[in-house]
């Protein structure tokens, strides 16, 4: 059986597990913390990793991911087992149970804001941070039988939403792909995975985040 914690990963257990619907396929929901709005003309440092921690382990316990990740330190905290939901996505009473989703619904928080400042440099997305240990997390994923594929696209800031390819396909997804959810995080991501044969070409993206948004409280 494939690992239920993340090899390497701080464990932070909450405790309240609830199974997935297993009779979908596997998925990984990608989002960002956005919790600060940085500019182009303002770049804003980023918050520290141990402040999530803290928030997802108290006040912000209801809407935990799997893993929190850091792309800058390769740092990772995980609050769920794999063969349970998290709570990262919304999920309306009486549609489709978005956290539950595949045998696995995997969600990664990542560490990041547009324009976050680190180091003394500002980092525009995910896609331009060193993103070091995700080949860890995508080892991981692959283990629990997630396809290297975005079935609704590659990560941009728009949202694509399609119910019907969330059902019938596993995959990555970002939360903008998410039904009953109106975000539109990550923004553009790492080059990765690579396509399988006959999958849609992955392009490149470096279109700019909107300059105006709604602060995401995960």
């Amino acid at each position: 059986m494939p690992e239920l914690w993340l090899p390497g990963a701080e464990r932070h257990p909450l405790g309240d597990t609830a199974p997935t619907d297993a009779q979908y396929e596997s998925r990984v929901i990608w989002h960002i913390t956005w919790d600060k709005n940085g500019t182009p003309s303002k770049p804003l440092e980023r918050v520290p990793f141990d402040n999530l921690v803290r928030y997802f382990t108290g006040a912000g316990s209801s809407a935990a991911p799997h893993l929190l990740w850091d792309p800058f330190t390769g740092r990772t905290a995980q609050f769920y087992p794999a063969n349970s939901r998290s709570k990262s996505v919304v999920d309306a009473a009486g549609g489709t149970r978005t956290n539950r989703t595949g045998r696995v619904c995997l969600q990664v928080e990542t560490l990041f804001f547009p324009y976050c400042k680190v180091g003394g440099k500002a980092y525009r997305t995910v896609k331009d941070t060193p993103a070091k240990g995700l080949d860890k997390i995508l080892a991981w994923a692959r283990s629990w039988g997630v396809p290297d594929t975005w079935p609704m696209g590659i990560p941009t800031w728009s949202a694509n939403r399609s119910e019907r390819t969330w059902r019938s396909k596993g995959g990555h997804y970002t939360h903008a792909h998410v039904p009953e959810n109106s975000h539109t995080d990550p923004g553009p991501m790492p080059k990765w995975p690579k396509p399988k044969p006959g999958a849609p070409p992955f392009e490149r993206n470096d279109s700019t985040p909107p300059s105006r948004h709604d602060a995401y409280q995960a």
